[in-house]
């Protein structure tokens, strides 16, 4: 059987369009995506957000009135603390990222979770193309609970009545570096695939020890993936999706270690090169 490394579009596909944005999304579906990786927040009437931050970042949102944010300020910009009403008058898209250049930069706004699954299954429907499935990161600290968002079993009811709205628990993806919000999903719906994110040195074995179950999926910051990290996961029959990966010769790197998908912002530019790999090393 010819393996299959699936490529998931990060933020959409943060190096063409603006993160985290629908057309980011529409983008990164025409070019055959698996996976559209996204990241979700609460705002203050309780709707599912998609954004990275809780916040309006000064690095690439400008406030209602167009002007831009201070990083001294940002954090006053808390999403937890305005509705959506208020939200969709910041520019998401038009500030030029600094280090993304080759962003097509134009207004727009955060969207709902609820408008970029209408919009992606709108656009396959006509485009006649696969539908990606959705990887949805969970933004929550214990330092921000009540301040930046809800409490991990608020957040997943809230997040959980979406996709069962949309019929998409069982093509979804739900990763987080905080294991209580995947303690509660695990708990509420077994059945729904579950990734433990990590970006540190702590040992997988105490990482997964935290969670205190065998996940779907372990995904690691490109930089912690190794034999032995490959080994422990395939022992356990715990797939590994690295992220993100925005070079070639990453590319390569990952996939002769034996990932089972790559999270990337430049989702062309890696289907090319798992192609190209695969193509040219079946053993690969």
């Amino acid at each position: 059987m010819a393996r299959i490394i699936e490529v998931h579009g990060h933020r959409g596909c943060r190096g063409l369009l603006p993160e985290n944005t629908t057309p980011s999304f529409l983008k990164a579906a025409e070019l055959g995506v698996h996976a559209l990786e996204l990241d979700v927040v609460i705002t203050g009437d309780a709707q599912v957000l998609v954004s990275h931050e809780p916040w309006f970042a000064a690095e690439y949102c400008l406030k209602p009135d167009g002007t831009t944010i201070a990083p001294s300020e940002e954090l006053e910009h808390n999403i937890y603390r305005l509705p959506y009403q208020t939200i969709k008058q910041y520019d998401c898209g038009s500030k030029p990222h600094p280090r993304f250049p080759k962003q097509q930069n134009q207004p727009m706004h955060k969207p709902l979770l609820s408008e970029v699954i209408v919009a992606v299954k709108e656009y396959c429907a006509q485009q006649t193309i696969a539908c990606p499935y959705f990887n949805i990161e969970i933004k929550s600290t214990i330092a921000g609970d009540k301040i930046f968002h809800p409490r991990p079993e608020l957040f997943v009811e809230l997040l959980l009545e979406v996709l069962v709205n949309y019929k998409l628990t069982e093509q979804v993806m739900v990763q987080s570096f905080d294991v209580r919000p995947l303690q509660v999903l695990h708990h509420l719906k077994p059945t729904i695939k579950l990734g433990l994110l990590t970006e540190d040195n702590t040992p997988p074995e105490q990482r997964l020890e935290q969670l205190g179950f065998t996940p779907y999926a372990y995904n690691p910051n490109y930089s912690l993936i190794d034999a032995s990290l490959m080994l422990l996961l395939q022992e356990q029959q715990i797939k590994c999706f690295a992220w993100t990966v925005n070079d070639e010769a990453t590319v390569q790197k990952v996939l002769t270690m034996g990932v089972d998908g790559i999270i990337t912002d430049y989702p062309d530019m890696v289907q090319e090169q798992v192609k190209s790999l695969l193509g040219a090393n079946k053993t690969l």
